[in-house]
């Protein structure tokens, strides 16, 4: 039997600043565990050198503290863009030339998420597809590496890079696991996030028509009516794996995390009568030098607008849940208790006592290397960090419990332990709205978050 089987994009591979690293901290992974079953039983990729894919944000800014210390003044920029794109063509070399190509065992793994997946590319993304595309690249010095989304799902999907292995898809892999195990006992399912997580990355909203528009379009924003197709079919699709118990998730509302900020038209607080600001912004463009005529924004309406497309999302979500007898994970909910500024400086979710000092606003440290703001959210601005995936894995285990008693709780002390980012800052953290708007100038960071390379 398989005790776990997750199925997801990004947050469910355990995706943070900027890369897929650390796999063994999954908020799956963590699951895992509590229902028993450590890693290497609960199989999950390797995506451990130079940082992971495409590029860490947390790995780069401890390389650049070890090379200039604390602060990087204004004479040492200079120097450290030669170090960041050094380090970037390293990062490329290793993932399009070196180790990061060589074939793996054949492994069906447990954690099939793959960052930037839209719901429907859980059935329509085969390993063959991915291949393809890769082979149509060419090398191109001192920039991320080429289509890193297709690079990460096609060393999730065919390890071993072996022609039996090409027409496998998520869904496909979990059919296979069912088969070779005899019972998938518990099956995660959270997608629908990067079907609308364009529109905050770039600002814009590209609206697909009432039909799905297939695997590597360039749409924002999926109409509902588009998303219920896709969700639909996938609805299909996992019912035909036969697992035990199905565990669905529903989409966050996505102007909530700080990668985008919201300023208003006067530059004050959010009114207490309103949750949308009059703009959403990049994060590094502060209220003062925001100017709507020259800065990439949406608007208030705009927001309004996603917020209510996402909603329709998660109805199709709970419909399937409701006919089918799976159980919801409530994460947009989750989300939206969290929220700081759109909950006018008062979260509603109680954290655990562990987690208590952190939040979800963009990661800031003190001159002393504390926490100022933060810890909930990684160096990109939306994936979570490792005590942010914690809280997913216990929202899903209070539901899981009904199904699976024996299932212990997160001991957060321990994940607070590991997670690096919170326990032990890069110094240079009090730089990193400077880098990141450089590595948006010079390699468009954002278009690697929106799953387009």
């Amino acid at each position: 039997m398989a005790k776990l089987v997750a199925i997801g994009d990004s947050l469910t591979q355990g995706f943070q600043s900027l890369a897929i690293h650390k796999t063994n901290l999954s908020y799956p992974a963590m699951i895992a565990e509590c229902l028993g079953e450590r890693i290497p039983d609960f199989r999950v990729p390797n995506f451990l050198g130079k940082g992971g894919l495409p590029l860490n944000l947390e790995w780069l800014s401890r390389i650049l503290e070890e090379e200039y210390g604390r602060d990087i003044n204004l004479f040492e920029w200079a120097f450290a863009m030669d170090s960041i794109v050094e380090l970037i063509d390293e990062v490329e070399d290793y993932w399009e030339r070196g180790k990061g190509v060589q074939e793996t065992k054949d492994i069906l793994y447990h954690n099939l998420a793959v960052w930037g997946f839209e719901v429907a590319d859980a059935y329509n993304i085969a390993a063959k597809l991915c291949s393809e595309k890769l082979n149509d690249t060419k090398e191109d010095w001192f920039q991320l590496p080429s289509e890193p989304r297709l690079r990460t799902a096609y060393r999730v999907l065919n390890p071993s890079r072996s022609q039996e292995r090409n027409e496998d898809t998520q869904i496909r892999i979990a059919q296979k696991i069912k088969q070779q195990d005899g019972e998938i006992e518990n099956l995660i399912v959270w997608l629908g996030a990067n079907n609308c997580l364009g529109t905050v990355i770039r600002l814009k909203i590209k609206e697909t028509g009432d039909t799905p528009p297939g695997p590597n379009s360039s749409f924002t924003l999926w109409t509902p009516s588009a998303f219920r197709a896709e969700y639909n079919e996938l609805a299909d699709q996992i019912e035909s794996i036969g697992a035990k118990n199905v565990y669905v998730a529903t989409v966050p509302h996505v102007t909530i995390p700080p990668v985008s900020r919201g300023i208003m038209k006067n530059r004050g607080r959010l009114p207490n009568n309103r949750r949308y600001y009059d703009y959403y912004t990049h994060f590094f463009i502060k209220d003062k030098s925001f100017d709507p005529d020259k800065d990439p924004h949406l608007t208030r309406e705009d927001a309004e607008k996603i917020d209510g497309y996402i909603d329709q999302y998660n109805d199709v979500i709970h419909s399937h849940a409701m006919d089918k007898g799976w159980d919801i994970v409530d994460t947009c909910s989750v989300l939206d208790r969290l929220a700081v500024r759109r909950n006018h400086g008062s979260p509603k979710y109680r954290l655990p006592d562990e987690l208590k000092d952190l939040g979800v606003r963009f990661f800031e440290i003190d001159k002393s290397g504390n926490i100022a703001n933060g810890g909930l959210i990684s160096l990109d601005g939306i994936h979570p960090t490792t005590c942010g995936y914690a809280i997913v894995a216990q929202e899903f285990i209070d539901v899981m419990r009904k199904k699976n008693p024996e299932i212990r709780d997160i001991d957060f002390a321990e994940v607070r332990y590991w997670d690096s980012l919170v326990t032990k800052p890069p110094r240079t953290l009090d730089d990193i709205f400077g880098m990141l708007k450089t590595l948006e100038k010079w390699f468009h960071v954002s278009r690697v978050l929106a799953g387009k390379s």
